[in-house]
C-alpha cells in the first residue's frame, strides 16, 4: 500500500471541510455579489469630496446664506444622506489624518497617521486601488496638496507632518494624473522638474490651468495654501469649482474610468480661527464645486458622487438668525454676490463651543443609482465609505457594514471611550487556504514517516 493510499482520516476530514467551505465563501462575506445594472459603454468612475471640517452647522450656515430659511444646498438635494461616525483607532476626536486614511482605505488608525494602519504597516487606499484598475486619478485640495487629507490617498507616513517624505512619495510613487492646490514652497525647483519630465504640465494659475485640454497636469496656485474665497483673486487664482471642473474634463478623457478626491481644506482653517464669514463662503465655495460634479455624474450613469467630511471643527451651532429676502442668486457680479454673502452672514449669530475638533458626527451624501437601495437617515461609520467605493468599482451592490459605537466603560471616577472599528468581513478564502496548508503539512509528515 502506497503512502498516498494510506492517508489517514484525519487527512480525509480536512480535506472534506476544505471543500465544503469552498462554496461557503461569499455567505462568509457580508457584502452580496450580485452585479449592479451598468451601461456597458461606459467605465466605472467616482467623485468622491470632502469638506474638511464641516459637520451640520457649518453646512445650515451655508444654506441660511446662499438659499435662505427655504432652500437648500446642492450637497443637501442629493438623492441618499447619512450621518457619520469619524473617531480615530486612538480617540474619540480624529483628527484629519485619521480621518483621511479612514474613508480612503477602511481602516481605522491613529492620529497623525497617513495611509498606515496602527501597526505601521502600508494600506492601500482607493485611489492606489483604482490605478490597478487602469484608471485616471486625480486630488484636488484648497489647502496644500501635502496636506493630511490629500496625502491619505496619495502616500503612506507615520506623521502627517513630515513633508520631505510626503513630497517625495508624491514625486516618485503617487503617480497621480491631476493633482492642483497650494503648497509650492515644499516642492523643490529638481521636484518640479522631475514632474514635468515625467510628463506633467506645470501651471501655476487660473489661465494656465485652463488651457490645458489634455494630459497630466500639476498645478500649484500657491505658496502655502491657497486664498480663502473671501479673499481669492478671481482672475489668477481657479475657484475650487473650476479646478473640480477641470479635473473632470481631464480624468475623464480614460475609456478606462477615474477617481477623484476634492477637499474643500479652508473651511477647517476658517473654523478654527472661529470665522464665521470665511467659513460660510469656503462652504458655499464647496458646494458650487459639488453642483460641477453632479453636473457630470447626471449625464454619466456609471459615475457616483460622494460629499462628506472628515470631521467637524470647533462644534459650531447656528443659534438664530435676523436675513432679509435679499439671496446671493439675484444679484449678477461677482463683487455682488460676495457682499450679499457677507451681509447675511453677520445677520445670523452663531456660537463656537469648542476650541479644537469634535466627536460631533458630519454629513454623508451620495448620489448615483448604487446608493438607490440603501437606506437613508441612517449612521454609518467613515471607513465605510472606501468599502462603497471599493464595492462600486468591483461592481457589487453598495451595502452598509454594521455600526459598532464607540465602546465605553465606567469607574468609580471616571468614564472612558474606546473607539472601536467596524468588525471586519472574515476572510472565508484565508479560511480556506489555511485548512489546505494543515492538509498538505500532514500528507508530508505521513510521507516522511513511511520512507
Amino acid at each position: 500500500m502506497t503512502a498516498i493510499t494510506a492517508l489517514p482520516q484525519y487527512f480525509l476530514v480536512f480535506s472534506v471541510l476544505a471543500l465544503i467551505l469552498l462554496p461557503i465563501q461569499v455567505q462568509a462575506n457580508p457584502r452580496p455579489k450580485e452585479l449592479v445594472t451598468i451601461a456597458a459603454d461606459e467605465p466605472l468612475s467616482i467623485i468622491l469630496m470632502i469638506g474638511d471640517g464641516m459637520g451640520f452647522e457649518h453646512v445650515e450656515l451655508a444654506r441660511l446664506v446662499e438659499e435662505g430659511e427655504a432652500g437648500s444646498l446642492v450637497m443637501q438635494q442629493l438623492t441618499w444622506n447619512a450621518s457619520m461616525t469619524t473617531f480615530s483607532a486612538d480617540d474619540p476626536i480624529t483628527d484629519s489624518a485619521a480621518a483621511g486614511t479612514a474613508i480612503a482605505t477602511g481602516a481605522k488608525t491613529n492620529k497623525r497617521y497617513i495611509g498606515i494602519n496602527t501597526a505601521g504597516y502600508h494600506l492601500e487606499t482607493i485611489l492606489e486601488y483604482a490605478q490597478t484598475l487602469n484608471k485616471s486619478t486625480g486630488v484636488v485640495s484648497t489647502c496644500r496638496v501635502i496636506d493630511a487629507t490629500p496625502a491619505s490617498f496619495m502616500t503612506h507616513v507615520n506623521n502627517r507632518y513630515d513633508f520631505d517624505k510626503i513630497v517625495r512619495q508624491i514625486i516618485e510613487e503617487a503617480d497621480v494624473d491631476v493633482l492642483l492646490g497650494g503648497g509650492l514652497d515644499y516642492f523643490s525647483s529638481d521636484n518640479l522638474t522631475t514632474m514635468e519630465s515625467n510628463g506633467y504640465t506645470m501651471v501655476y494659475d487660473r489661465t494656465s490651468m485652463m488651457n490645458v485640454a489634455s494630459g497630466r497636469i500639476f498645478g500649484l496656485f500657491a505658496d502655502v495654501h491657497m486664498s480663502y474665497e473671501l479673499d481669492r483673486n478671481y482672475i489668477t487664482t481657479p475657484s475650487i469649482a473650476e479646478m473640480t471642473n477641470k479635473s473632470i474634463e481631464l480624468l475623464s478623457q480614460d475609456a478606462d474610468g477615474f477617481f477623484l478626491m476634492v477637499e474643500g481644506g479652508r473651511i477647517d482653517l476658517a473654523a478654527h480661527d472661529d470665522d464665521k464669514v470665511r467659513n460660510a463662503l469656503d462652504t458655499i465655495a464647496f458646494d458650487n464645486a459639488v453642483q460641477i460634479a453632479l453636473d457630470y455624474v447626471q449625464e454619466h450613469n456609471n459615475t457616483i458622487l460622494i460629499v462628506t467630511a472628515d470631521h467637524e471643527t470647533e462644534g459650531l451651532v447656528v443659534l438664530s438668525h435676523d436675513l432679509n429676502s435679499t439671496l446671493p442668486g439675484s444679484v449678477s457680479t461677482h463683487n455682488e454676490k460676495e457682499a450679499v454673502r457677507i451681509e447675511r452672514v453677520n445677520n445670523i449669530s452663531v456660537s463656537w463651543t469648542a476650541d479644537y475638533h469634535t466627536a460631533t458626527n458630519v454629513p454623508l451624501f451620495g448620489y448615483g443609482s448604487a446608493f438607490e437601495d440603501l437606506p437613508i437617515d441612517t449612521i454609518v461609520d467613515n471607513t465605510n465609505v472606501y468599502f462603497f467605493m471599493k464595492d462600486y468599482y468591483d461592481g457589487n451592490p453598495l451595502s452598509i457594514v454594521p455600526y459598532t459605537p464607540p465602546a465605553t466603560t465606567t469607574t468609580s471616577t471616571t468614564t472612558t471611550t474606546s473607539p472601536t472599528s467596524p468588525a471586519p468581513p472574515l476572510d472565508a478564502t484565508l479560511i480556506v487556504v489555511s485548512v489546505s496548508v494543515v492538509a498538505l503539512l500532514i500528507v508530508a509528515v505521513f510521507v516522511i514517516k513511511k520512507r
